[in-house]
């Protein structure tokens, strides 16, 4: 098979994995971060590591469309010479996961950076109110200062406070004197003197990874995943189509981004859950079992793998 066949198919699987991605992550912070339509400029510092974690996942999702695209295309007998038909693609991920590791980390501590826009508020008071930018709240001026506004995903409840604090991390804030106005088939008046709340930050890379130790996990995952379609795919059957092959390529391509997408997703959930590095050895195990079950049913429907033109 021609190299630029090759390329062709990481080169296509990578902008739409990558841009999928972003768009979950960009739809996650403006979840988080309600005005932030208001304040686009404000939200670059959080906008690196989704972009970062775009090329990763992407980088991954499509070593696995492009491997299993070329091994289905042209099988080979014997693993070794499977592998061979392949490596081009550990090189390319190397290529894309480096450029995302150069990618500065943004801001390591958005619950500072949300802080510093409360206290800004309060401090630029005169009489009225003053917005805080991202959050979509604002500040009373009028005695006694109050912090108010709608609560993120949902505008039927309102919330004023004393006194919103964030975690470093931004996993955490503390508010004090809360007050909690709902009103929608039942109204309901909530008040506290103190309160916690524990949500999910925005995504971000693991800062308990370091940027060499992170392309080292990374690359070692698509190693898991360039190895396992080796071993666990096998040449295709020559049966008849029994549906049009168009249909049967794109569930093919779908099926082929399965385990890269599995690998990236639980990626992205151990750095938000900050894990220990020897955890992310889970995302390999979990895409050498969704490797496994794309086999499966390769095996098990040819129409998939026959729907695919000989080199």
């Amino acid at each position: 098979m021609r190299i630029s066949v090759k390329l062709g198919y990481f080169a296509l699987g990578l902008p739409l994995s990558a841009a999928a991605v972003a768009g979950l992550g960009v739809a996650r912070l403006t979840h988080q971060f309600p005005a932030a339509a208001a304040s686009p400029g404000l939200l670059t510092p959080f906008l690196l590591p989704v972009l970062a974690l775009a090329l990763e996942a992407g980088a991954l999702i499509a070593l696995s469309v492009a491997q299993l695209s070329v091994l289905t295309r042209a099988p080979a007998s014997q693993v070794a010479a499977r592998a061979r038909a392949t490596w081009l693609f550990l090189g390319l991920l190397a290529l894309v996961l480096g450029l995302a590791e150069a990618i500065p980390r943004g801001t390591e501590r958005p619950g500072a950076f949300a802080n510093e826009l409360v206290r800004s508020a309060r401090s630029s008071c005169g009489s009225g109110s003053v917005a805080v930018p991202l959050l979509g709240l604002s500040v009373r001026c009028a005695a006694p200062q109050r912090i108010e506004g709608p609560m993120p995903g949902s505008r039927k409840v309102r919330l004023a406070m004393e006194e919103l604090t964030f975690s470093d991390d931004l996993r955490r804030v503390d508010i004090r004197a809360l007050e909690l106005f709902a009103e929608s088939s039942l109204r309901v008046r909530l008040r506290a003197k103190d309160a916690r709340v524990r949500g999910l930050a925005p995504w971000s890379r693991s800062p308990r990874l370091s940027a060499l130790g992170r392309f080292a996990i990374l690359a070692a995952l698509g190693v898991v995943l360039w190895l396992g379609a080796s071993l666990l795919l096998r040449p295709r059957t020559a049966e008849r189509r029994v549906a049009p092959e168009r249909v049967w390529r794109a569930v093919g391509y779908s099926l082929f981004a399965v385990p890269g997408a599995v690998v990236a997703a639980v990626v992205i959930s151990l750095d938000q859950a900050e894990a220990a590095p020897l955890t992310y050895a889970w995302a390999g195990l979990l895409g050498a079992v969704a490797l496994g079950v794309v086999a499966l049913l390769l095996a098990r429907i040819p129409q998939i793998a026959g729907s695919f033109p000989d080199p």
